[in-house]
């Protein structure tokens, strides 16, 4: 069985790379000239070039492939970036899951993010069924892989046999950049207060991301999303800071905490209920319909987070 990975040189993509190699497959991936290796320094995995934008190149690298992993995205929090962002998101998406429907390629998956799933008006967790409601507020990165979603799943009706998965915030090793979620965890050891999202994340093992593609692939149903989650992943910043103090060893100084309190009691004066149709922010979820259907791991956030703590130790994240 072979294989087509894009995004393997970041977080969640080198995990399904490597995944998919335990499982004996041949793994071809995408890469970018001049792009950060680092996570494909140790894997057998032939390497390809390839400009996603460039519609015409794009079938040849995907030939003889039985499968196609699309994690591949660019995200930003810059304004200047959302055109970029437009184009690779949504344009590259279009084009590459064109190409794999021109090549016949037998089961595709489509990386979208936790972002794309709405917030229901009645304060209730979000599923797969609940549809995007954030267009006033969403970031551009957001919009933009809403509207790669789309073209995904207006491809499965044109019969490419893609699934779509809507990972939560992964945690664990490799994450070199580090994503937003990296980031939360290395301030924390830091002694840095870590952003957060006030109504709360939903964190989950990128092992568990990583079998969770796996999973889409062979028991998803084309044409429908999966939530890639953990079903005691909702934590709020109170939780994740337990968590982050239990696996680390380490609690913030208390001349970090005492302006956060502060700062909730000035939040708390001037909090008024949201307008309806308004949503807090949260990156919380059930994500039972993957537990359920697909079998998605669960592995214990303990473990997760206390892996991540100690590969951001020992690769020099952490100053001592």
């Amino acid at each position: 069985m072979r294989a087509f990975v894009t995004g393997a040189t970041g977080f969640v993509g080198t995990h399904v790379a490597r995944a998919l190699l335990r499982e004996g497959a041949a793994v071809r991936v995408l890469a970018r000239p001049g792009s950060d290796r680092r996570n494909l320094a140790d894997l057998d995995v032939e390497v390809v070039h390839g400009d996603l934008l460039e519609a015409e190149s794009l079938p040849g690298l995907l030939a003889g492939c039985d499968e196609f992993y699309h994690v591949a995205a660019f995200y930003s929090t810059r304004p200047e970036d959302g055109p970029t962002m437009y184009r690779v998101n949504v344009e590259g998406t279009r084009n590459l899951l064109e190409a794999a429907l021109a090549a016949g390629v037998g089961r595709v998956v489509h990386t979208s993010t936790i972002g794309t799933i709405g917030r229901p008006e009645d304060g209730s967790l979000p599923t797969e069924a609940s549809p995007f409601n954030l267009w006033a507020t969403a970031s551009d990165y957001a919009k933009s892989k809403v509207l790669g979603e789309q073209a995904a799943l207006e491809l499965a009706e044109r019969g490419l046999p893609v699934v779509v998965v809507n990972p939560c915030a992964p945690v664990g090793p490799r994450d070199v950049k580090p994503t937003s979620t990296g980031q939360r965890i290395v301030d924390y050891l830091q002694g840095k207060q870590p952003s957060f999202v006030s109504g709360g994340i939903n964190f989950v093992s990128v092992a568990d991301v990583a079998a969770g593609h796996l999973l889409a692939a062979r028991k998803g149903q084309p044409g429908q999303r999966y939530i890639l989650g953990h079903a005691q992943g909702n934590l709020s910043l109170a939780d994740f800071f337990a968590l982050m103090k239990r696996v680390s060893g380490v609690t913030l100084a208390a001349s970090r905490r005492r302006p956060l309190v502060a700062l909730r009691a000035r939040l708390r004066s001037r909090w008024r209920p949201p307008r309806q149709g308004q949503q807090p922010m949260a990156l919380t979820c059930d994500p039972s319909r993957a537990i359920r259907e697909l079998g998605l791991p669960q592995t214990p956030l303990a473990e997760a987070f206390a892996e991540a703590v100690r590969w951001f130790r020992e690769n020099g994240y952490v100053r001592s």
